[in-house]
């Protein structure tokens, strides 16, 4: 584990170079430039029911229709995340509401952030609104994503707003750490929209800094943590890895229902019946690493009672 002194010197490291990283700095993404008709807004490889019969057999339309539909799901979700777990997390930083995040770094390194994923927000939305407006999806509505859900639900198990607070702020160091990769995968396809990879391009430049950021947040905060609340902490830490790589099956058949796909039940139900996380497809030797970094008595336990080591 690194010392604290070590982290807040990662930490000024970073926000010395905001300004020159963060992409709200850069030239705004021109849509006009990067659309392409001949290519899909989303990869099939992403979908929950990508080898499903409902899917294989469905026209080519319907298919785009759908694929659509991924990439609207995307940025909702980056919506939800950035609204309901990163910002929130930045907030109480700024406010003090953590112990250790008094440091001039940290609290400049929160505003940053909490400047990046506004930019965020905002860059998705109007990818989003774009995608409505042309694919004719305007009245599509967006349901809650398992990641703000399984936190949420997560809190109300607690009475003590430590408790609520540090659930909070792990599912917020599991989705800033791994969303990198989700990001690189789209970023770097070009089979699909170039407007699209543009988009999560943008992101990905700005989360490949914060997965830094949050590993080292946490450790400043940790340090300072009683002796019950690191339990608790270790022990709740690497819950929201299955959070995040949930198939968001209810989701799919909200969305599926709303474009009147028939045989949304039907995928629903299949694909429930099997695994409802893409747990195998994500490398979380990090989360691991950070866990047995913080404590390596308690992490191992809170790991295997995961599931999460071999």
């Amino acid at each position: 584990m690194q010392t604290i002194s070590q982290c807040h010197t990662v930490l000024s490291r970073i926000t010395n170079v905001w300004e020159k990283r963060s992409q709200v700095k850069k030239k705004e993404l021109e849509a006009a430039l990067l659309l392409d008709s001949t290519k899909p807004d989303f990869r099939i490889d992403l979908l929950p029911f990508k080898d499903h019969p409902a899917f294989l057999e469905s026209s080519q339309e319907t298919k785009d229709k759908i694929l659509s539909c991924g990439w609207l799901m995307y940025n909702w979700k980056t919506i939800g995340v950035e609204l309901k777990v990163v910002n929130p997390v930045c907030e109480d930083i700024i406010y003090h509401r953590y112990p250790g995040v008094s440091e001039s770094a940290i609290q400049e390194v929160a505003t940053d952030v909490l400047v990046d994923e506004s930019y965020h927000v905002q860059l998705v939305t109007k990818a989003g609104v774009i995608t409505s407006q042309q694919r004719g999806l305007q009245s599509l509505k967006s349901p809650e994503f398992n990641l703000v859900l399984g936190m949420k639900k997560e809190q109300d198990l607690y009475q003590e707003e430590w408790q609520k607070m540090l659930v909070k702020l792990a599912t917020s160091v599991v989705s800033e750490v791994f969303v990198s990769d989700y990001l690189k995968l789209l970023s770097t396809d070009e089979t699909i929209q170039p407007f699209n990879r543009a988009v999560v391009d943008a992101h990905r430049r700005d989360e490949d800094a914060h997965s830094s950021i949050f590993k080292n947040l946490v450790q400043c905060i940790y340090s300072e943590l009683t002796s019950e609340q690191k339990a608790f902490f270790i022990e709740v830490l690497p819950k929201p890895l299955y959070w995040f790589a949930d198939k968001e099956l209810e989701v799919w058949k909200s969305v599926l229902e709303q474009i009147g796909f028939a045989k949304a039940e039907e995928i629903y139900r299949d694909c429930r019946a099997g695994q409802t996380s893409n747990l195998d497809s994500i490398d979380y030797t990090q989360l691991i690493e950070l866990v047995q970094d913080l404590d390596p008595k308690r992490g191992e336990e809170s790991l295997a009672n995961m599931g999460l080591l071999n």
